[in-house]
C-alpha cells in the first residue's frame, strides 16, 4: 500500500539489518522457508485464476505504515494512561528487501489494540488487540475511514489476537520519561491463539503443506518515532496538515487533530516485519522475537501532557 504523502514515503531501507532480541522475547520457534500462497484465493469473486502467486522461501514479511495513539489519563494515577492504538500497514517485501509477487494487488494489515502506558516506569504493555492481514487483487489506496486508507479492502486472509503478557519485552515497548518514543524504539506483539487463516492454506510450509492450527502470526516494529509531518498544526490553523488528510480521516479523527492535541496523542511512523511461529504447545502463547532497522512508518508512541 503506497501510504505516502511528502515525507510519509512508504519505503523500507534495502539495507535493513535483521537483529535478534533477547531470549526471553521468543517463546515459539520461527518458521523458516514458508510460503505465501495467494493462489488459494483463486476462484473467489474478483480474483480470477491468480496463477503463479506463490512466494516461497519466506522467513519474514516486511511492512511499513502509520499509526495513531490516543492516551486517556487514569484518574488518581499520575503518569498512567489507557491507550488506544490504530495502525495501517503496507506489506510489499519479504526477507528484508525482496519484492513480493502480489500480481498487481496489495497486501495490507490493520491493527487496533489497547495498552497500559506508564510514563513513570517508561514502558507500556498491550492489554488486548487484533492484527489482521488483507489481500486485494487491485490497488486501493488513499481512501478514508470507511476502509482505513485501503488497508482493510479485499479478503481478510489472517488475523491474530494480542496476548497480554504484562511484559514490555514480549508485548509492548519502552518510552522516554516524558512519554515520547525512545530512539529507534521497538514495539513487540505476542500472538495469542487462536489464529484465523482464511483460506486455511494461505500459508504453507516449505513442502507446501498447510499449518492448520499450529501457527501463530506476530510482529515487531522498530525505529518508532513521532511523525513530525503531522505537525505543525495549531489551534489557529487546525487543517494545515503536511500529513495526508485522508490518512488522518482513516483513523477516524476529527479535522484539526494534531500531535499533542487534547493530551499526549500522536501519529507514529515506523517499519518492521512479521513472522510465522510454531506454537510451543497447542493453544499456548507464541512470540516473534526479531527486529528490523528500517525506513518507513508505523506503530508507536506518545508524549506526556
Amino acid at each position: 500500500m503506497k501510504l505516502q504523502k511528502k515525507s510519509l514515503l512508504a519505503t523500507l531501507a534495502t539495507a535493513a539489518v535483521l537483529v535478534g532480541m533477547s531470549s526471553n522475547a521468543s517463546a515459539g520457534i520461527d518458521v523458516q522457508n514458508w510460503q505465501l500462497n495467494l493462489n488459494a484465493l483463486a476462484g473467489q469473486p474478483g480474483y480470477g485464476s491468480l496463477a503463479g502467486l506463490v512466494d516461497k522461501g519466506l522467513n519474514n514479511l516486511s511492512f511499513n505504515g502509520e499509526s495513531y495513539v490516543t492516551n486517556t489519563p487514569i484518574n488518581g494515577q499520575p503518569g498512567m494512561y489507557t491507550s488506544v492504538d490504530k495502525g495501517i500497514f503496507n506489506v510489499m517485501q519479504y526477507n528484508n528487501g525482496n519484492p513480493l509477487n502480489l500480481g498487481g494487488g496489495q497486501l495490507t494489515a490493520y491493527f487496533k489494540g489497547t495498552d497500559l502506558t506508564n510514563t513513570n516506569t517508561g514502558f507500556y504493555t498491550f492489554q488486548t488487540g487484533t492484527f489482521s492481514v488483507y489481500y486485494n487483487p487491485t490497488l486501493v489506496y488513499g481512501t478514508t475511514s470507511a476502509n482505513h486508507y485501503g488497508s482493510t479492502v479485499g479478503t481478510q486472509i489472517a488475523t491474530f489476537s494480542v496476548a497480554n503478557t504484562g511484559n514490555p519485552l514480549t508485548s509492548g515497548g519502552f518510552i522516554n520519561t516524558n512519554g515520547t518514543p525512545t530512539s529507534n524504539g521497538t514495539v513487540t506483539l505476542t500472538g495469542a491463539p487462536p489464529t484465523s487463516l482464511t483460506p486455511s492454506n494461505i500459508f504453507l510450509d516449505s513442502n507446501g503443506n498447510s499449518f492448520n492450527q499450529n501457527i501463530l502470526l506476530s510482529f515487531v516494529t522498530t525505529n518508532a518515532s513521532e511523525d513530525l509531518s503531522a505537525n505543525p498544526n495549531t489551534l489557529s490553523s487546525p487543517n494545515q496538515y503536511t500529513i495526508d488528510p485522508n490518512l488522518v480521516a482513516a483513523f477516524g479523527l476529527a479535522p484539526g487533530t494534531y500531535n499533542g492535541q487534547g493530551g499526549p496523542n500522536y501519529f507514529i511512523t515506523n517499519g518492521g516485519q512479521f513472522k510465522l511461529q510454531y506454537a510451543p504447545e497447542p493453544m499456548t502463547v507464541a512470540l516473534f522475537g526479531a527486529g528490523l532497522l528500517a525506513m518507513g512508518w508505523s506503530l508507536r508512541r506518545r508524549s506526556k501532557v
